[in-house]
């Protein structure tokens, strides 16, 4: 897949992933499960997009306009239109904020190095986003920052992107199966619905084969698609969100 296809790929998965109001709770765990790829994904293309882009400055402003656009849609989407039941969280369901501040951790990071000296604050200060924004307020902070900084430390090295990111698989299980697993006198059903809503981001993993599928090049329509993810995101949750209210 180029990155065109990519995009678009994550994109279909992404609405699976937000039609829960519309079909059955067991098919709506299963896509849980399965979409775990989506966030990550798009984190490693914006680590990806740090490397080539003519303007991380620009980058970094871009993602934070359509974090600071989304805020207000969602904002005024639960003030005048929205029941309390489909209310969207102006901080929660926000992926660009979350993107924004993996894109400054990613820039502080490299920076600490730039002109051949080494910069102690800024590593420090990139350490501490990765920490505090690790912290579940912003839209799976938790897992995308760790992601984003794997990938920017393995950058060319699918190997070792590959183990670092199955050892931060094996972390988010340890810390989330044992809540999952227990429920007292459980059904192989009610099992798989604790995991999917309570131990599914150990399953951002599905992550490595797709990216096996990815070839790293620009697909033919890039220009034209460049904001198709930015207007697609809000825009289709928005969407559902007003469907799922007035239904």
């Amino acid at each position: 897949m180029n990155r065109d296809i990519f995009k678009i790929v994550l994109m279909l998965l992404m609405v699976l992933d937000h039609i829960t109001f519309f079909i059955s709770p067991y098919l709506a765990d299963f896509f849980h499960i399965i979409t775990r790829v989506v966030a990550v994904g798009f984190a490693y293309l914006v680590v990806e997009g740090l490397h080539y882009t003519h303007s991380r400055k620009d980058y970094l402003i871009r993602l934070c306009g359509w974090g600071l656009f989304m805020a207000v849609g969602n904002f005024l989407m639960n003030l005048f239109v929205l029941r309390k039941q489909f209310a969207m969280s102006i901080i929660g369901d926000n992926i660009f904020l979350t993107l924004a501040l993996g894109a400054a951790m990613i820039w502080l990071w490299d920076n600490q190095q730039s002109n051949g000296k080494k910069n102690r604050n800024l590593k420090i200060l990139s350490i501490v986003i990765l920490v505090l924004g690790s912290l579940p307020i912003l839209e799976g902070s938790f897992i995308i920052l760790p992601v984003m900084l794997i990938t920017q430390l393995t950058h060319n090295d699918v190997k070792k992107r590959n183990f670092w990111y199955l050892g931060l698989a094996v972390l988010m299980a340890a810390i989330e199966l044992p809540m999952a697993l227990s429920i007292p006198n459980p059904t192989p059903l009610m099992i798989f619905d604790s995991i999917a809503m309570n131990a599914s981001d150990m399953f951002f993993i599905l992550i490595i084969p797709l990216l096996h599928f990815y070839n790293g090049k620009v697909g033919q329509y890039n220009s034209q698609l460049k904001y198709l993810f930015y207007a697609f995101y809000p825009l289709h949750l928005w969407v559902i969100h007003l469907i799922a209210n007035f239904q």
